[in-house]
């Protein structure tokens, strides 16, 4: 797992609230504050903006998404492992006991001479078609990520206040028994209840900046 240890050690960051907006500035940061507590804000954009540096994924179409439902399935299987949720498989607690039980994804997957990244993304994958079939969020393409394994984000809207999540690095630290899947949803249900007002966030900018 070294490699994988290499890979994650720059990013900590799992989730962030940022705002659309109709301001002049295509962006513009309202704090550094990286702790993500409920209702914390990150940044602010406009939707051309967003337009220019995210294109949207569609699952749909994506043959990867397919192929790595097939391995998360194969897994159980190929170990005898009974899913705690059968369906849909790539339900966080099922995609747990990949790395829990069992022979370990990670070492299934290197039996079929896939290479990490491919690992990764079967994973990340399968994460993101639950968040977009589940929770309603859209699968991205950042065009300028801000850090090298934050190509793919998962973004949920609600009247333009948009919540992300980065599956490809979150997998990633799953993979180093850093984290859970598990854990990530509970905190992503919690976020969803507590979604900032847009209104609000624009108000107590302006005002910051009469001051």
């Amino acid at each position: 797992m070294n490699f994988f240890k290499k890979l994650f050690s720059s990013n900590k960051e799992e989730t962030a609230n940022e705002t659309n907006s109709h301001i002049d500035n295509e962006k513009i940061d309202i704090t550094k504050n990286t702790s993500n507590k409920e209702n914390e804000v990150k940044t602010i954009y406009t939707e051309e903006y967003f337009a220019k540096r995210y294109t949207e994924n569609n699952l749909n179409e994506n043959s990867v998404l397919d192929g790595s439902l097939k391995m998360i399935e194969s897994y159980f299987l190929d170990n005898n492992i009974e899913p705690k949720i059968k369906s849909p498989i790539e339900h966080p607690n099922t995609l747990d006991q990949t790395i829990s039980e069992g022979l370990g994804f990670h070492m299934y997957c290197n039996s079929f001479q896939f290479e990490d990244n491919a690992i990764i993304m079967f994973l990340a994958m399968a994460m993101s078609n639950f968040y977009v079939s589940q929770l309603e969020f859209k699968l991205y393409n950042d065009n300028e990520p801000e850090f090298p394994l934050r190509g793919m984000t998962l973004k949920y809207n609600k009247n333009g206040a948009v919540l992300s999540l980065y599956p490809y690095e979150y997998s990633l630290k799953v993979l180093n028994n850093e984290a859970t899947f598990t854990e990530l949803f509970d905190k992503i249900k919690s976020h969803l209840e507590s979604m900032p007002n847009v209104e609000t966030v624009l108000k107590n900018y302006t005002e910051n900046l009469e001051e």
